[in-house]
């Protein structure tokens, strides 16, 4: 293989759309890449699917089937940990990548060393695969603004459909899944990725960056049922993650999300509530 790259699928009951998915796959402008699919206990008909669909359309792939079902953020920490390319991009098993998504990103990162991840735009489609109104549009699309923006303390907004340095993101600790809570909701799995963005970007004093390429090159699906449940989750891991960072410049250890929570005073924890409300 001659690119450097892992191109990884997190999967869990995705038997809807996997084939979809894996079709947008293979109609990829660039193809010379490791497909490493991670099957998270699925009880569905997704891995089967997986294997028919490659004995249709024969390409190089592996089908991992762990033996318990982890979540979103274990399946990443999974690829990245056995992973042996320097280069990840995960894609979602229920997204459509555009036929340029893999060449694209795969060029920028190896154009400038100092890039160490490099995201896009997505456009929402909805369960059905109809086009919704907006996106996702976040991000730098120039390292000085990532250098000011890092500069100054803030959380790094990017997709997770992005590429990224494997070796660097082991090195700020990757995605994490120790000092959670047993049980759900698996609050790992909430802002896993803003959290590994947000502490690469403490890299910045050396020169690395992570950019965003502005254009448009995957549809997102978004689900109806998804606009519910998590709005408290996801506003304690961004305070967590903003935190952390914080005593991480000022060389102080960070709070695992067991720690962030017991710390918390009974008005905070109602500020933060109420906030999720509005959400």
């Amino acid at each position: 293989m001659k690119n450097n790259l892992t191109l990884a699928i997190c999967m869990y009951n995705a038997e809807k759309y996997i084939e979809e998915t894996l079709q947008c796959i293979i109609g990829q402008t660039m193809q010379d890449f490791y497909l490493l699919i991670v099957n998270d206990c699925s009880t569905d008909e997704s891995a089967r699917l997986v294997e028919n669909f490659f004995k249709k359309h024969p390409r190089q792939y592996e089908l991992v089937n762990l033996p318990e079902n982890g979540g979103l953020c274990a399946g990443r920490r999974y690829v990245e940990d056995h992973a042996t390319t320097r280069y990840l991009l995960f894609v979602d098993a229920d997204d459509c990548p555009y036929p340029t998504l893999v060449e694209t990103l795969y060029h920028k990162i190896t154009s400038d060393n100092d890039l160490m991840a490099v995201g896009c735009h997505l456009e929402y489609m909805d369960s059905n695969g109809q086009k919704m109104k907006g996106g996702i549009f976040l991000g730098e699309t120039n390292k000085k603004r990532f250098y000011e923006k890092a500069a100054n303390e803030k959380l790094i907004f990017m997709q997770p459909t992005a590429i990224y340095d494997r070796e660097v993101a082991l090195r700020v600790g990757g995605h994490n899944l120790v000092g959670f809570p047993d049980g759900k909701p698996r609050y790992q799995d909430l802002c896993e990725d803003l959290d590994l963005w947000t502490r690469m970007s403490d890299l910045y004093k050396e020169g690395k960056a992570i950019v965003v390429v502005p254009e448009i090159l995957c549809r997102y699906r978004k689900h109806e049922q998804a606009l519910s449940s998590n709005s408290l989750g996801m506003m304690l891991r961004m305070r967590h993650v903003k935190i952390n960072l914080k005593r991480r410049r000022r060389n102080r250890p960070e709070l695992t999300f067991i720690e962030f929570c017991e710390q918390l005073s009974a008005e905070e924890r109602r500020k933060i509530e109420r906030k999720a409300i509005s959400a």
